[in-house]
């Protein structure tokens, strides 16, 4: 089992999840979302750290008793290790903590690994979006109650 920790995000840990995003996802958030992610008391944003390095981070808005997430990205080096389905499951875990009852999330139509860490976390398909991602980049629309 690795010696992974998860905890909340910090502002000390913004520049590392710059960093994350921007090696793994086509569209890196800015600087001031992730420290509104962090900073905004209707957000959740969690770190699954190894061996000192952010491996991973997840991020949830919130509003009354429903939850969206926003991104979970896990760095190139660390996929495979299930990482991001640990980090996910403590995200749900906490989200049920704080009362939400529905989570809500959007995921592109061909990202076969992640909709498997969604479906296997519970969630099922409800809809999508057409061109979400941009052109031929459809979302899954999915959901889970907790």
């Amino acid at each position: 089992m690795l010696d992974l920790v998860i905890r909340q995000g910090t502002l000390s840990d913004v520049q590392a999840i710059m960093a994350l995003e921007q090696g793994s996802i086509e569209h890196p958030w800015e600087s001031k979302a992730i420290e509104t992610l962090i900073t905004d008391s209707n957000k959740t944003c969690l770190i699954a750290e190894l061996d000192g390095t952010i491996a991973a981070y997840v991020g949830a808005e919130s509003v009354l008793d429903e939850s969206n997430i926003g991104n979970i990205v896990t760095h190139k080096d660390y996929r495979g290790r299930g990482i991001a389905t640990r980090l996910f499951d403590a995200l749900l875990k906490e989200l049920k903590e704080q009362g939400i009852a529905k989570v809500f999330l959007e995921v592109e139509h061909d990202n076969a690994p992640a909709i498997a860490l969604y479906e296997k976390s519970g969630f099922t398909k409800y809809g999508h979006r057409r061109d979400y991602y941009g052109p031929g980049k459809d979302a899954v629309l999915m959901s889970k109650e907790l």
